[in-house]
């Protein structure tokens, strides 16, 4: 559940607050083993991608002055930043970590230097990186997948990820919503695997298809943990 905020973007937060929200329901569901399982993310379990989407949780619960994040994020390496964050957090007790995506959520001091529309993608993203080694696929909501390729394509919002230089030239075309973006040889399947593609996730690779596929296929290094 979001609470409204005067002045906030309330569509894309709202969105990112549901997407939350399932990624709660998904954790409180996993088993023991299932939380040690390895994620999409190179090095990374399914417990380390739920702990870095906790990156959000207060400052001061941080024990880190608001001003050295800030200027951590900015100036520093944002792998470095997550990874320092995971190592803090990777041996919480799992009731701990599902208790903190419950209840209302206010856009904290990471989400608001990042903006809603990052928070979304890497919402969205993380969640399928943890359910697809799991084989608990899902039907993603249409608004949450169309915010997050919309902002995975622009410059900007492929800060860290490399998905504008993925899908550059290329025709990106979805077969399950009325979706496409750009021009050039055609990458036709579903806008997850679409999205997942394009945030450098190779294992999506096999349910695409046309004849851009193997110019995407080639610019899909082994994925890294992104920012949050």
């Amino acid at each position: 559940m979001y609470k409204t905020q005067p002045g906030a973007r309330l569509d894309e937060w709202r969105i990112y607050a549901a997407e939350r929200a399932d990624v709660h329901d998904f954790l409180a569901a996993l088993t023991p083993v299932q939380w040690n399982e390895p994620s999409l993310c190179q090095g990374w379990r399914v417990r380390d991608v739920a702990v870095h989407l906790l990156v959000d949780e207060p400052v001061e619960q941080l024990g880190v002055p608001l001003a050295l994040v800030k200027a951590a994020w900015f100036r520093f390496s944002v792998h470095r930043i997550n990874d320092w964050w995971v190592r803090r957090n990777r041996d919480r007790p799992t009731g701990t970590i599902v208790a903190a995506f419950a209840g209302a959520w206010q856009p904290g001091t990471i989400s608001k230097l990042v903006g809603p529309r990052t928070s979304v993608r890497a919402m969205v993203i993380h969640h399928q990186d943890m359910r697809r080694p799991l084989g608990i696929r899902r039907t993603v909501p249409e608004e949450r997948l169309r915010a997050a390729l919309d902002v995975v394509l622009t410059p900007r919002g492929s800060t860290n990820l490399g998905s504008f230089e993925r899908g550059s030239g290329l025709r990106l075309q979805a077969t399950d919503i009325d979706w496409s973006r750009g021009d050039g040889p055609a990458v036709l399947g579903p806008a997850e695997s679409i999205l997942m593609a394009v945030a450098g996730r190779p294992s999506a690779l096999a349910e695409l298809s046309g004849p851009g596929l193997p110019i995407l296929a080639s610019r899909i290094q082994t994925p890294m943990p992104d920012e949050p």
